[in-house]
């Protein structure tokens, strides 16, 4: 499995994502500021967010400017 730094403004969240968790957004900020990341976010070759997309959020959140992405 491939894990690469990316610049956060460099991933697309996608636009139809089904998901509306953004009550956890402050539960995965604070997991991650105690933890780091323990999953990378999945995007495809565009740089759209297949999965992941809470952790995009808490990262921007946290004001991290890379995060790891398989």
């Amino acid at each position: 499995m491939l894990i690469e730094l990316w610049p956060i403004d460099r991933l697309i969240p996608y636009d139809k994502n089904p998901r509306l968790n953004d009550d956890a957004e402050d539960a995965v900020a604070r997991s991650i500021q105690e933890f780091g990341f323990r999953q990378p976010i999945v995007v495809d070759v565009a740089g759209v967010v297949i999965i992941g997309h809470t952790r995009l959020k808490a990262a921007r959140k946290l004001g991290l400017t890379e995060v790891p992405v398989h």
